[in-house]
């Protein structure tokens, strides 16, 4: 009997604990109501299978014209040639990977909180026996879940560029683990916003810009000025660790960019040594710690969001939104426009605190960002880079690839925030009910969509004037730099078996960025309005605009940049139609237009007359949306409203 009791306890003592354990840990995640509830629903829609494939089918597009571009397809290609063109290719999406996980997170992750809210249903939920974790981890991962999908569906197209060589398999994973951490800790930012009552979509616009802000400020910093002080030659710093761009360079770009060994840190405590040698395993630690943080905090509060909000999250939000006192309902007199809907977005968009942090910081950082760039070339402070060769590179190229990546990062959350704007506009109100308050005033469909188009170009200007000024300061300093004979403001070019002296930018660089990109950026608003009349939901509206934005930009961009360098008149009219590749002829013409080192300034006219057309072309395609939408708003707003 002894044994037998002594048995029983360290039975109730191991293996009940455990069982417990397990039940809890299954009911939490595996089979948690809410996750199970939105993977199934979400698994089942034609939509999101339509979204996989489609991303799956950009993946192989952009691997296949990637290799076509590095020189890995085509007749007697060495296995050399071979293996520099996967390790490109493998670079530049594994990049653009990590950029697209770290800015359409958020969007995915926004309204993880709010759906349930305004969906009444949060109220429900929160009087069933769910605990507080269930909610939070079911929302989250729920939602995290399409994410991690796609970037699994990847996986074996990143696998078939192993059989080139010169990419080793650690950094697949190494890449693939950068771009689920950053989307994990978006995710749980974003469920924290919401569980504050300070999140869902009205600070989405302000989180995304923080983000991308984030982004470039890191970059900037780190390649400007961080790596002018390097802790070992070509080595990493304290920075690198926490930017997720800075971990997957320090795998990808080892020859230029590498963490020092813990015999080259003699003299550094051994907290610093563990931190400056171990990139990744800290940017995994500190990723996972602030999730866990950030998520341990809002199953706290989640309770309190159906029971009202706290007094300190009330001061807070009061605070930081300028508000009056309690009860107080008078405010200044606003001049409004002529059309209200136009002052409506204009002057009421982004006025929460992070939209108006975001904002200004996305602006502020852009320029000074800009100008100490310029600074830098100017007194010949950029780091070494080399190329794909081994061989370095000269201080021009070095300046133009860095300003390159600024200028793209800025242009690609310039367009996001303008799809997401005008895609949640329209959708937003209908879901808010507010959309049927409109349609019972005078506000006709033609002026109502008109506002909307007038209102977010009018939001979105002082975006603009990013990448414009920063386009201004380097044509004005290859400018006077040319009638000053300052040596790094011209570049010379070899033309035949002579060379010539070109400036480091054509003075109208900003100009035909400009006249491209306003355009650009009402398509794109024009673009999301129609899905957003059309669809119920935000997310809808914002998936379909940004995968019809991404394909045609692609399509056009492959097609335009080779058309420009072979094709001397027409090419580059059909390469300003596409804003990547019109920014990478901007910056760089006399290599990549055709002729334009022969005859720079009929080479010149060409680039302005492309982006007249350009202009005039994405003119016309906002007019003719705009036409489109009015003649089917009535029908579509009530067959909607009917179905709702």
């Amino acid at each position: 009997q002894p044994v037998v009791v002594q048995l029983l306890l360290r039975f109730s003592v191991t293996i009940l604990p455990m069982q417990w354990l397990i039940y809890w840990f299954w009911q939490l995640i595996p089979a948690n109501p809410i996750l199970m509830r939105i993977v199934h629903g979400g698994s089942r829609r034609v939509r999101h299978l339509w979204v996989r494939m489609g991303y799956v089918g950009v993946m192989v597009m952009l691997v296949m014209l990637a290799l076509a571009s590095g020189g890995g397809i085509g007749q007697d290609i060495s296995m050399t040639a071979l293996a520099k063109a996967g390790a490109h290719v493998f670079a530049r999406i594994a990049y653009g990977q990590v950029v697209l996980i770290c800015l359409l997170s958020p969007l995915f992750m926004a309204g993880a909180i709010s759906a349930e809210q305004q969906g009444k249903t949060f109220d429900i939920m929160l009087t069933t026996p769910l605990s507080n974790l269930q909610i939070v981890f079911g929302s989250l991962l729920g939602r995290l879940y399409f994410v991690l999908a796609l970037l699994i569906s990847g996986l074996p197209l990143f696998s078939v560029l192993l059989i080139f060589g010169g990419v080793p398999v650690s950094a697949v994973f190494v890449s693939f683990a950068v771009a689920g951490l950053s989307a994990l800790l978006m995710g749980a930012v974003a469920v924290t916003l919401s569980v504050l009552r300070i999140g869902g979509r009205k600070a989405v616009v302000g989180f995304v810009i923080g983000v991308a802000g984030y982004l470039v400020a890191g970059y900037m910093l780190d390649v400007t000025l961080l790596r002018n002080f390097p802790i070992i030659p070509n080595g990493t710093n304290y920075l690198t660790p926490l930017h997720p761009l800075l971990v997957l360079s320090s795998y990808l770009d080892s020859a230029n960019y590498h963490a020092p060994s813990p015999d080259d840190l003699v003299g550094y405590s051994e907290f610093s040594k563990l931190y400056l040698s171990h990139p990744f395993g800290v940017f995994a630690v500190v990723t996972t710690m602030l999730s866990v943080s950030m998520l341990t905090f809002c199953s706290l509060w989640v309770r309190m969001i159906g029971q009202g909000q706290s007094q300190w999250v009330y001061k807070l939000k009061k605070k930081l939104r300028m508000g009056k006192a309690a009860g107080e309902r008078r405010r200044p007199p606003r001049t409004v426009w002529t059309n209200p809907i136009a002052w409506r977005e204009a002057s009421t968009r982004g006025k929460v605190a992070a939209g108006i942090v975001g904002k200004w910081a996305f602006v502020i950082i852009g320029w000074f960002a800009g100008a100490l760039l310029l600074w830098l070339y100017h007194t010949k402070r950029l780091p070494a880079m080399t190329t794909t060769g081994g061989t370095g590179m000269p201080l021009h190229l070095v300046f133009r690839s860095i300003l390159v990546t600024l200028l793209l990062l800025e242009l690609a959350v310039i367009s996001l925030v303008a799809l997401y704007m005008s895609a949640s506009c329209v959708s937003r109100e209908r879901e808010d009910r507010t959309l049927d308050l409109i349609l019972t005033t005078p506000v006709t469909p033609k002026s109502y969509i008109w506002g909307k188009l007038r209102g977010l170009v009018s939001f979105l200007t002082m975006m603009l004037t990013v990448p414009v000024v920063t386009l201004a300061m380097v044509g004005a300093y290859s400018w006077i730099g040319q009638q000053q004979q300052w040596p790094l403001a011209m570049v010379n070019y070899k033309v035949g078996s002579a060379s010539a002296s070109y400036p480091l930018m054509i003075p109208e660089a900003a100009v035909l960025l400009v006249l491209m990109l306003v355009p650009f950026i009402g398509f794109c608003v024009m673009v999301g309005m129609n899905w957003s009349v059309k669809s119920k939901g935000v997310l809808g509206a914002v998936i379909w605009s940004v995968g019809i934005l991404s394909a045609i930009s692609l399509v056009l961009g492959f097609c335009g940049y080779n058309a420009a360098a072979s094709i001397p008149v027409v090419g580059p009219i059909i390469n300003s139609f596409s804003p990547v590749t019109h920014l990478l002829v901007v910056i760089n013409p006399y290599e990549t237009v055709s002729g334009m080192l022969e005859t720079p300034d009929s080479g010149r006219w060409n680039l302005f007359l492309g982006a007249c057309m350009a202009a005039a072309g994405y003119s016309v395609m906002v007019y003719v949306l705009l036409l489109n939408i009015v003649r089917n708003f009535d029908q579509t707003v009530r067959q909607l409203s009917g179905n709702g």
